[in-house]
């Protein structure tokens, strides 16, 4: 092919208008984009190449003849090419495109009416060569490599966005040809190269003009109250209007928004205005995703609402927005759903687009309503502008119309008349050129001069348009827009035709003021309360808000004017004592109800929450008040928790949790938590009342350790001693451990006091933990040594002893003035009194002093925890419970007395030489005592006799039980059965003269003359009963009856040989030296092997202690160990766990027969 290949289906016409064409391959340089970050950031690299960059096979390509039947010679065709993104699906830019392909088609047919453009005489045929470029960066460069060199593109149109122009118009410059820019208007997008023009003004002028009328509006509210919109300075929080602006910048995420947010701050300073600054000093511009249509989620203004809070914090009152469609809806709906309103909002590309008209009016959900009101915006165009066109000969509502013509009734954007203007500029520039080089029409266009309806298009030294712009405001209630700022060149806006009017869905746009400052979201929902849509023509916001009979406050509420009353001011004039017995009733008694509810409620709640944290707390047991420390200040700790991390860092973590619920106001120093350098160790103990020394295993070898227990011994501090044993958890022998300690500190560590051990158990933990608080209110003085209140006797004392000085100087004072005066009688008396008075005040200080306790160091009994576990009081009704111990077991006597002595209903008895069963009859509980001389010598010996004789009877217990539930069980089994049969025949089966009355009623049998109410045999009813059966049933229920019955026994529950019912073993394991205590693991080597195969320790040992805090809880948790034993041994599970009848929740009632049968009654409602 020679020029251009035409693709033609087989068999299929060639359209003149518009077709698909082939590639053909052109050698240049190819510019290739990747590596886009999200502000439209791009790699790119260049390469020269005789093959076109390629391009997805469904980019469509497109070629736009004018006029039709135009010469088939390439060369005389003059050729625009353009960008446009033109998939309706996954194409972001496709609604802007749309608008822009509508405004080039208007300029085809407008060159195809002319015959062409005029070039140096010569009517010259015009086509566009139209590439989508899909809305991707990667393919823009591509897109117009294809237009240029595939399709022959003389001149280009850049497609949407300064970020897409960017690149578009580096591959035209390296083409050498000429891109004029329809909507891109960052300058420095124009500026890259001087082949590059830009229809629209540079992207500061849009902040410039808005701000600018923002101040010029502030200052007119400054200078006149009624120049302030509905006379609101109370919002200007400054002296002035003025004074109160603080602008806040937030973009969208694209080259465009973002630069113009970054040059506007600078613009907006240079008005005068001060910008609200980030950590670094730099204006604060928060972004978020670009969106470019109205359909937005929650989500995405969710992410608006989040960038928003930065500039709220910062106290913005001037917001920008630096914004698309979608993104400018978001941030008006997310500014209504902050309840956030600035002084003045200002959004770009918004409210001048077209397709924003129809949100007005919508009451969808995230539909913009009345949200959009107040919010103003710069614009270059609007289709009410007047002028007419210089080269287009149209004016802006002559364009309109036609466009709305050939698309629909679509109402056209800037972006459509910018399209239609950059057109129109680069046709007057060739024809005023009168040639198609590069060089020549790139010099007209500088040179130009243009008006166009859309602007006036003269292009400054970096190639952009720098027209003024207007600045547009929504009024309340309307869908037209105002012209509030910025109409120049002598321009003014015209009544927009009544069809023009109805489809772009609003009315005729105005010159007006500014409403500034705009109100507050409750003021403006409260003048929409009863008019929530678009008012109805001649309606004013002003005079139908609050019914027409008030105004909105800025908090919402309607101020009603000439008498009339109601929330929105609905209710006419009424008598004033009327009016204030209503509001008492309807409002003041039920506002003062719900507030006394209220109080009681929090009062509650508040008591509650007191007590739940009382409980968790140490108290004093004898005032039921928690102790009271002295507050310290930074720097000082009542306790010091000395540990080594290797082997008691859990443990010490947990003394300090532990701590902080039982005693909180006292403040424990833990290095982890409160250390800041390693050299202050030794000045951190001594600023501490108390030091707490953990002992595990490598603690003395710790340097950390032996820094803090130097300081504690050198300073003398008080000391507590807390011992981790279990060598699983990191312990070591205390031995061992006190073996380790350097001499000059053993007497001060390991003498003052006893030392505290630490165990798993929460009971014994809470004892540890009572002495570690003891130890620290011992040392912190005052209330901490007696546990009573500040004062007493030394109050008294102290009011005796100033008495009696009274008293003195007054007669010292006597003697020494007025020589030798006599005094009166009342004088003398006074004196007397007064004498009398001190005498009797020390007599009573010297009784109180008398009964006052001395002063003593604090003890873990002194307190006291409401959770703490407390010894059983006893086993409850029912038998008592025999506590057996045996003579040959060392330590059993002392522990069994004392059990018995805390647990009601227990008796400690010393097992004879006759073995268990000749202790009389009941529950027995076996105790067998550990320590380091159980089951050694002979007497160890007897003792392990007595232990295999215990467990031998442990399990008789258990087998005779289980006896005894079978039989019980088979016993239910027969008397549901005897109740079906009687149901079935009405036979008094049982004997019980009394048979199943419902089977009676209906008469289904009759009773033969010789069946009684006394006894039958179930064999002989039931064999007569039901005869078709045979003897089945009847035999059947003998065997049932003779395996419940035994072998001629009565059915009470069996018991082992000798009524003992024995219970299994309750071990107590003594740990301290002075109870001969000793490890477990000495206690299992010297413990017959035979015991240790029958699974003699398959049960926990419990602990003994020696020191009476520790053999206290000991007790509790042996006693509830006792009763919980006492009340579950095995035979007492059988006779005393009754099987209840589920409709009842009773037990069936029995009797015996003097044959020896057990015979069962019909249900029962008490038991026997």
């Amino acid at each position: 092919c020679v020029g251009l290949c035409f693709c033609v289906p087989p068999g299929g016409p060639l359209a003149a208008a518009e077709m698909s064409i082939c590639e053909l391959p052109k050698a240049g340089l190819n510019l290739l984009v990747s590596g886009c970050d999200a502000f439209e950031n791009c790699n790119v690299s260049q390469s020269w190449s005789a093959q076109l960059p390629s391009l997805p096979p469904s980019t469509q390509q497109q070629l736009r003849f004018a006029p039709a039947g135009a010469p088939a010679s390439n060369a005389s065709f003059i050729t625009f090419g353009a960008l446009l993104s033109l998939a309706p699906i996954g194409s972001a830019y496709y609604g802007y495109s749309r608008g822009m392909k509508g405004s080039l088609e208007l300029f085809e047919r407008l060159v195809q009416e002319r015959g062409g453009l005029l070039v140096n005489g010569t009517r010259r045929p015009f086509r566009f060569a139209i590439v989508s470029d899909e809305s991707r960066l990667d393919l823009t460069t591509n897109a117009t490599a294809h237009a240029i060199r595939g399709l022959g593109a003389d001149f280009m149109l850049g497609g949407f966005s300064s970020g897409f122009t960017n690149y578009a118009a580096r591959q035209s410059y390296a083409d050498k040809t000429i891109m004029l820019a329809t909507t891109a208007a960052t300058p420095s997008v124009i500026s890259q190269n001087n082949l590059t023009f830009g229809v629209l003004p540079p992207s500061p002028r849009y902040i410039k003009t808005a701000v600018e009328a923002i101040v010029d509006a502030a200052d007119a509210c400054d200078s006149r109250l009624d120049r302030c919109w509905r006379g609101m300075p109370p919002r200007c929080r400054g002296a002035t209007c003025r004074e109160s602006l603080k602008a806040g910048f937030i973009a969208a995420r694209t080259k465009f928004t973002s630069v113009m947010c970054s040059l506007g701050a600078g613009v907006t300073q240079e008005a005068g205005v001060p910008v609200a600054l980030n950590s670094s000093g730099l204006p604060l511009i928060t972004t978020v995703a670009p969106a470019f249509s109205v359909g937005i989620s929650q989500e995405y203004i969710d992410d608006i609402k989040e960038a928003l809070q930065p500039l709220r914090d910062e106290g913005v009152t001037l917001l920008v927005g630096c914004t698309y469609l979608g993104t400018g809806k978001g941030l008006m709906l997310a500014l209504q759903q902050l309840g956030w309103a600035p002084l003045a909002v200002v959004t770009t590309a918004t409210l001048s687009e077209g397709r924003i008209h129809a949100e007005l009016r919508s009451t969808a959900p995230l539909a913009l309503s009345w949200a959009a009101e107040y919010t103003v915006e710069p614009m270059v165009w609007h289709p009410s502008l007047s002028g007419r066109g210089t080269w287009s000969n149209l004016t802006s509502i002559e364009f309109t119309r036609q466009f709305q013509r050939a698309n629909g009734g679509e109402l056209v954007s800037y972006i459509g008349a910018a399209a239609f203007a950059a057109s129109c500029s680069l046709a007057d520039a060739i024809e005023r050129a009168g040639s198609l080089e590069t060089d020549e029409v790139a010099a007209a266009l500088n040179s130009a001069t243009l008006f166009e309806f859309f602007s006036n298009l003269t292009y400054n030294k970096d190639g952009q348009a720098d027209e003024d712009m207007m600045v547009l405001q929504f009024q309340p209630g309307r869908v037209d827009e105002t012209v509030v700022a910025g109409v120049a060149n002598g321009r003014t806006v015209e009544n927009l035709p009544i069809d023009l009017r109805h489809a772009s869905g609003g009315g005729e746009p105005s010159l007006g003021p500014m409403l500034f400052p705009q109100p507050t979201w409750e003021q403006r929902a409260c003048e929409r309360r009863l008019h929530p849509g678009v008012l109805k023509a001649g309606e004013n916001i002003e005079e139908i808000q609050c019914s027409g009979h008030g105004q909105c406050d800025m908090g919402g509420v309607c101020v009603c004017t000439g008498g009339y009353r109601g929330v929105d001011c609905e209710d006419p004039p009424e008598e004033e004592d009327e009016h204030l017995r209503r509001v008492l009733l309807t409002t003041v008694l039920p506002a003062a109800g719900v507030i006394a509810l209220l109080a009681l409620a929090l009062f509650l709640v508040a008591r509650r929450f007191k007590l739940a944290k009382r409980r968790r707390q140490l108290l004093w047991r004898s005032t039921r008040q928690p102790p009271r420390l002295r507050s310290k200040a930074g720097g000082e700790y009542h306790l010091f928790l000395s540990h080594t991390w290797s082997s008691g860092q859990d443990q010490v973590h947990m003394i300090k949790r532990r701590l902080a619920t039982l005693a909180p106001k006292m403040k424990v120093f833990l290095d982890v938590d409160d250390l800041e350098e390693f050299g202050t160790l030794a000045d951190n103990v001594a600023a501490s009342d108390v030091v707490l020394l953990f002992l595990s295993r490598g603690y003395f070898a710790s340097k950390a350790c032996q820094i803090e227990y130097t300081a504690a011994c050198r300073l003398g501090k008080p000391v507590v001693v807390v011992h981790e044993s279990n060598e699983n958890h990191g312990g070591a022998p205390l031995e061992e451990l006190r073996d380790q300690c350097p001499d000059e500190c053993r007497a001060h560590l390991f003498g003052s006091r006893a030392v505290v051990p630490w165990l798993r158990s929460e009971v014994f933990q809470l004892v540890t933990l009572k002495k570690i608080v003891a130890v620290v209110l011992s040392a912190d003085g005052g209330e901490a040594a007696t546990g009573k209140q500040a004062g007493g006797g030394d109050e008294i004392a102290s009011v005796a002893s100033d008495l009696s000085t009274h008293s003195r100087e007054s007669r010292v004072g006597e003697s020494s003035s007025g020589g030798g005066r006599r005094r009166s009688l009342a004088e003398l008396q006074l004196e007397r009194a007064t004498m009398a008075s001190a005498e009797a005040a020390r007599r009573v200080a010297a009784r109180a002093m008398a009964r006052a306790p001395a002063k003593k160091e604090c003890e873990s009994a002194d307190l006291y925890l409401h959770r703490e576990l407390k010894p059983a009081a006893g086993l409850g009704p029912g038998p008592g419970l025999t506590l057996l111990y045996s003579r040959h077991n060392p330590g059993a006597r002392l522990v069994a007395s004392q059990l018995a002595a805390t647990v009601a209903g227990c008796v400690a008895v010393e097992a004879p030489a006759g073995g268990a069963t000749s202790v009389g009859g009941g529950r027995v509980l076996p105790l067998l005592v550990l320590n380091a001389r159980t089951f050694e010598g002979a007497d160890g010996e007897a003792l392990a006799r007595e232990v295999c004789g215990w467990r031998a009877a442990f399990k008789e217990t258990v087998c005779a039980a289980e006896r005894t539930r079978q039989r019980q069980e088979a016993a239910s089994g027969l008397a549901k059965l005897t109740n079906r049969i009687e149901e079935l025949t009405g036979v008094d089966v049982d004997g019980d003269g009394d048979v199943n009355g419902k089977c009676l009623e209906r008469g289904s049998l009759s009773l033969s003359s010789n069946v009684h109410s006394g006894q039958v045999s179930l064999g002989e009813a039931s064999g007569r009963a039901q005869p078709k059966h045979g003897g089945a049933v009847g035999e059947a229920s003998e065997r049932v009856r003779s395996s419940s019955s035994g072998s001629g026994a009565d059915s009470e529950p069996e018991e082992p040989a000798g009524g003992v019912e024995m219970g299994r073993l309750l071990l107590v394991h003594m740990l301290e030296p002075e109870d001969d205590g000793c490890r477990f693991e000495q206690v299992m080597a010297q413990t017959p092997q035979h015991l240790v195969d029958d699974k003699l320790y398959s049960q926990i040992a419990l602990p003994w202690f020696h020191a009476p805090d520790y053999r206290a809880a000991a007790l509790a948790v042996l006693s509830h160990t006792l009763v919980k034993e006492g009340s579950s041994a095995p035979s007492s599970r059988a006779r005393g766990g009754t099987r209840w009848w589920p409709s009842t929740r009773r037990a069936p009632a029995t009797e015996r027969r003097a044959s020896g049968r057990l015979m069962f009654r019909r249900r029962s409602s008490a038991p026997v």
